[in-house]
C-alpha cells in the first residue's frame, strides 16, 4: 500500500546538507502528491532538496491556515489509489506545533502507513541544547497574548517546574518575543533558569541558558527572531 510521508522543512536559511539526510531527497522523487500550508514555499523547498520531477507536474493540496474545515480524506485519496503522499510542515517537523496531526489521524483511520522522516525540530533541538531536564518536560505552544493572562500562566508554569521538576517549553510569534521575554523577567523567580534558543540551524543561531537574575543583567533583543523558550530549576 502507498504511504504518507511526514517531511520536515527548513527552520530558516540553512545548509541543507547539514540539516536533511540524502534519504529525504530520494523519497521526494517517489512522491507526486503533497499536502502543504504554503504552496510557493514548499515548491522552493522541494527544488532545493533536489526533486527531479518537474514542479508543475506535482499536485499540491492546500491546508488553509484560516479555514480548518479541510477535506482531509480527499488529501489522502491518492494513497488509497496506490500513490505515495508527502505532508510538509510550514517549518520544522510536521504535526509538532503544527496542524498536520489531523491528516495523520485520518491516515491511521484509513489504514495508511505513516512514515516520519528525519529533519530539524526546533523544540527538540532547543531541549537538547538547554542543559535542562529532558526526561520530564511539557510543551505548551503559545502562551496568552495579553500581558496579565500571560504572566498568570507563567506563574502556573513555575509552580509545575518546582513541583514536578519538569522543564516547561513554549513559543511565541517572533514579533511578540520581547513582550514574553519581559514578562518572564518580571514575574519569574531570579533563581529559575531560562534557555532561549533562537534561529536554530541558521548561521546566526543562538542558544543561551542562564538564571533569570543573569538575564536581567544582560537582556537581549529578540524581535522577529524565531525562538524557543525553556524554563527549569
Amino acid at each position: 500500500m502507498a504511504k504518507l510521508y511526514l517531511i520536515p522543512s527548513p527552520l530558516g536559511e540553512s545548509d541543507f546538507e547539514a540539516v536533511f539526510p540524502a534519504f529525504n531527497s530520494r523519497i521526494i522523487n517517489e512522491i507526486n502528491y503533497y499536502i502543504v500550508e504554503d504552496e510557493r514555499t514548499e515548491r522552493r523547498f522541494l527544488k532545493k532538496l533536489g526533486i527531479e520531477t518537474p514542479i508543475d507536474n506535482l499536485t499540491f493540496f492546500l491546508m488553509d491556515k484560516h479555514n480548518r474545515n479541510w477535506d482531509v480524506k480527499s488529501f489522502l485519496q491518492p494513497c488509497l489509489e496506490g500513490n505515495n503522499v508527502g505532508l510538509i510542515s510550514d517549518a520544522g517537523v510536521p504535526c509538532v506545533a503544527d496542524p498536520g496531526h489531523l491528516v495523520v489521524a485520518e491516515a491511521h483511520r484509513l489504514g495508511i502507513q505513516v512514515v516520519p522522516l528525519i529533519g530539524p525540530c526546533s523544540i527538540v533541538m532547543a531541549l537538547m541544547a538547554s542543559g535542562f531536564n529532558g526526561q520530564n518536560f511539557a510543551f505548551h505552544g503559545y502562551l496568552p497574548a495579553e500581558q496579565p493572562d500571560r504572566e498568570r500562566r507563567l506563574k502556573v508554569l513555575e509552580s509545575q517546574i518546582v513541583k514536578y521538576k519538569q522543564t516547561q517549553i513554549f513559543i511565541e510569534t517572533p514579533y511578540r518575543n520581547n513582550h514574553i521575554f519581559k514578562s518572564i523577567l518580571s514575574v519569574c523567580s531570579p533563581n529559575l533558569r531560562l534557555c532561549i534558543a533562537a534561529n536554530l540551524t541558521c548561521e546566526n543561531e543562538m542558544i543561551i541558558s542562564q538564571t533569570i537574575a543573569q538575564w536581567k543583567k544582560n537582556p537581549i533583543d529578540l524581535h522577529k527572531q524565531p525562538a524557543i523558550f525553556l524554563l527549569s530549576i
